[in-house]
């Protein structure tokens, strides 16, 4: 009598499925992370140069210049500029930050200016910065001192 070994097609198939749909659940959950780093990261990075920018008003920061500057932030959907002064568009000195392609402000086209020694803002201010990818949302919260008094993850 002859015993025949190995493993029919219907448990390749069994085993195949199983592995595939694991697969598929890992990837899944990986790139969801990904994009959940990627939004913390542009968050961090705006909220330390929002900072800066505060500082540098407050402390008087001249930047070679004669006179000190209150600084700001222009925000525009895909980009946010930092900027002494009065806002201008135009300025060589300005510093535009360009947001990664699936990130946008869906609050765009206006600054938050930090007054000289004092680093106030004129009025308590919502930061609205979206991943386009997944709809996720980043609301922070701004107190007239220029202090993040809350940052919602929607």
């Amino acid at each position: 009598m002859r015993t025949n070994r190995g493993f029919t097609l219907v448990e390749l198939a069994v085993v195949t499925s199983i592995i595939v749909t694991l697969l598929g659940f890992i990837t899944i959950n990986l790139v969801r992370s990904q994009q959940t780093a990627s939004l913390n990261s542009v968050e961090e990075i705006l909220l330390a140069d929002l900072k800066q920018q505060q500082l540098k008003a407050m402390i008087g920061d001249t930047e070679g210049r004669v006179i000190s500057d209150p600084y700001g932030i222009h925000f525009d959907q895909t980009k946010y500029t930092l900027f002494h002064g009065a806002y201008s568009a135009g300025d060589i000195s300005n510093s535009v930050i360009n947001l990664d392609s699936s990130m946008k402000f869906n609050n765009s086209g206006f600054n938050v200016i930090c007054s000289k020694l004092k680093g106030e803002i004129p009025a308590a201010t919502i930061i609205e910065l979206q991943d386009n990818t997944n709809s996720k949302l980043k609301r922070i919260h701004l107190n007239i001192y220029g202090t993040v008094t809350q940052v919602e993850s929607l």
